[in-house]
């Protein structure tokens, strides 16, 4: 269960990662729950191991943070705990993890013996063959050129088997691995790891180790797995040490009522203290297990690990979810504004824009956010001498057919008298009507064009039906009036 921070002290970030709660701490770091957040509400959590401030300046320290690190993240399996970025900060070193909704192994275990029960067969078993696999994903690690890099992690114990909610058990924590290609170099004789679930050769100091010290700490956590007690703990360190070297180890199958033995001697081998008597890897343990788990002791599901993790732990994992959605609520600020030093983007964005074929696909809204298109004063003076021209047309073509009806009835009919010439009559007529159109702006104008008033002045000086049948050329000759639908005026493309 993690410890949540106060939010009301402050947010604590390590650089882009803002930290929630402590889940664990150790003599060289500290695990907290931290997330990560992004555009659009993205979040995710994840673990955040950081080492120690005050070991920063501690070389040896420093570089097997390190190498858990460089090593870790070269492992790509579902059953190891993967490592997603590593860095330094003011605060100290850090290595992100991916965050296991569950617990480890050590808690399954203390939760069992608390309710007086053995942790079920099946689900031993389960978490056993997971971890192996994970072991010997670990093992069979390969530097870029494909050579082995002789990986042996070393500290296999309850602690560092995390169970999640999800039904998959993973190994975690190679802080203390041994690799060929590491930075650091283990001084001869030095322990690193729990004492209590170390191989013989492992706990005498002996330099050259490889993958099979590992099969034995396997071997001492699925021991204690189905025998629900510790197998070498004792009082102190140095009595545990006697007993991991010399004390002989009891079968599981006086232990466990109604275990098999051919299951007690799989893990009996594995706890060989002679090396080359052990499994030779973790693979052909897990392999054994399988082929020796049958009847009551079969292999459990997933499915069936994760619903014994819920019935164990499934209180406590729903409270830290409902602690952690508070602990967000108070730590969110109520108002969420644009980021800082950015402005507010329109509802067009710039890729779409500038993406072809889209021109005629912006909705309306889309369209009101756009600026208004500018007019060109240069096209505005193009429409004023068109429209110049199309009145000055039409009254070209009003006084042209003035004039030619002047005519014909001057032909057919006799001389007027003085009084009362046609001729002065029509041309102010015709002067009246263009003056009156230019100035006006094209917009205000109907869609049919006014009638002159000196137009019912024409019809009375047109000849009588008998004179205009004396003349059939002159009619001829007489221009055919545009419909009202080709006089539009507002249209400068006529």
């Amino acid at each position: 269960m993690a410890k949540l921070f106060d939010p009301g002290a402050g947010r604590q970030r390590v650089d882009r990662y803002e930290l929630v709660g402590e889940l664990a701490s150790g003599g060289m770091a500290t695990v907290f729950l931290a997330r990560l957040t992004g555009v659009g509400g993205f979040q995710r959590f994840v673990a955040m191991k950081r080492l120690h401030p005050h070991l920063a300046n501690e070389k040896e320290f420093v570089e097997m943070f390190l190498d858990e690190a460089r090593i870790a993240a070269r492992i790509h399996h579902p059953n190891v705990v993967p490592i997603l970025e590593v860095g330094a900060s003011p605060v100290g070193y850090y290595l992100v993890m991916e965050y296991i909704e569950g617990d480890t192994l050590a808690r399954l275990l203390a939760r069992a013996a608390q309710r007086g029960k053995r942790l079920p067969i099946p689900i031993a078993l389960r978490i056993a063959l997971d971890t192996l696999s994970g072991l010997h994903a670990a093992h069979e690690l390969r530097d870029d050129s494909g050579s082995p890099i002789n990986l042996v992690h070393r500290d296999v114990s309850p602690q560092n088997v995390l169970v999640g909610v999800d039904g998959i058990a993973r190994i975690t924590d190679f802080g203390v691995a041994r690799a060929a290609s590491r930075l650091t170099a283990t001084r001869v004789g030095q322990l690193k790891g729990k004492i209590a679930y170390m191989a013989p050769e492992q706990a005498a100091g002996e330099e050259s180790l490889d993958r099979r010290a590992d099969v034995f700490a396997a071997g001492i956590v699925v021991w204690e797995e189905l025998a629900a007690k510790r197998l070498f703990k004792a009082e102190n360190e140095a009595a545990t040490l006697s007993r991991v070297m010399t004390e002989p180890v009891p079968p599981l199958s006086v232990i466990v009522p109604g275990l098999s033995v051919q299951l007690s001697n799989v893990v009996m081998r594995a706890l060989e203290r002679d090396p080359n008597r052990r499994f030779s890897t973790c693979a052909q343990f897990g392999d054994a297990l399988e082929a020796a788990a049958t009847g009551k002791e079969r292999i459990a599901t997933p499915r069936e690990l994760a619903a014994y993790v819920s019935e164990v732990l499934g209180e406590e994992v729903v409270a830290q979810r409902e602690a952690v959605r508070a602990w967000i609520a108070r730590s969110e600020p109520s108002q969420v504004g644009p980021l800082p030093g950015t402005t507010p983007s329109s509802s067009v964005s710039a890729a779409a824009m500038s993406l072809s074929g889209l021109d005629g696909a912006l909705t309306a809204t889309q369209t009101d956010a756009l600026p208004a298109p500018r007019r060109s004063r240069g096209g505005l003076f193009v429409m004023f001498v068109l429209l110049l021209l199309a009145v000055g047309g039409g009254g070209f073509l009003y006084a042209r057919e003035t004039s030619q009806n002047h005519t014909v009835a001057a032909v057919s009919q006799p001389p007027a008298p003085a009084a009362a010439p046609p001729a002065p009559s029509a041309a102010p007529a015709a002067e009246a009507v263009a003056p009156s159109a230019v100035g006006v702006d094209s917009s205000s104008l109907p869609v049919e064009p006014p009638k002159a008033a000196a137009k019912p002045l024409v019809l009375q000086q047109r000849p009588r039906p008998a004179a205009k049948a004396a003349d059939p050329d002159a009619a001829a000759k007489k221009p055919k009036k545009k419909s009202d639908e080709d006089v539009d005026l507002r249209n400068p493309y006529r």
